[in-house]
């Protein structure tokens, strides 16, 4: 289950950083599918199931989140390096006038 949690992490990471908050509806739903089936195969309780679907849409939330920061971190990083301009100062505009 905890390496279930981790994938979920990591496809919730990945959408942050390329979609909008919506995707995480359908790609919840989906989980919920596959986690029906994945219960009745492995012949698991429906709570331990329902357990599992939990934690893993928790984790692609978790995951979304994190992606979507670092998303905006790396694109102010990127900005911060484009646009780069020196910072006019009173000192040295005061110096400039005399």
């Amino acid at each position: 289950m905890a390496e279930f949690s981790i994938l979920c992490f990591l496809i919730g990471a990945v959408l942050g950083q390329r979609f909008r908050v919506f995707v995480l509806l359908p790609v919840t739903l989906a989980m919920a599918l596959i986690a029906l089936a994945i219960g009745l195969i492995a012949q698991l309780s429906f709570f331990d199931g329902l357990k599992a679907f939990i934690l893993c849409a928790l984790a692609a939330q978790g995951g979304y989140v994190f992606g979507s920061l670092a998303r905006f971190w790396l694109a102010a990083a990127r900005a911060g390096r484009i646009f780069a301009r020196p910072l006019k100062t009173a000192r040295s505009s005061a110096m400039r006038v005399r």
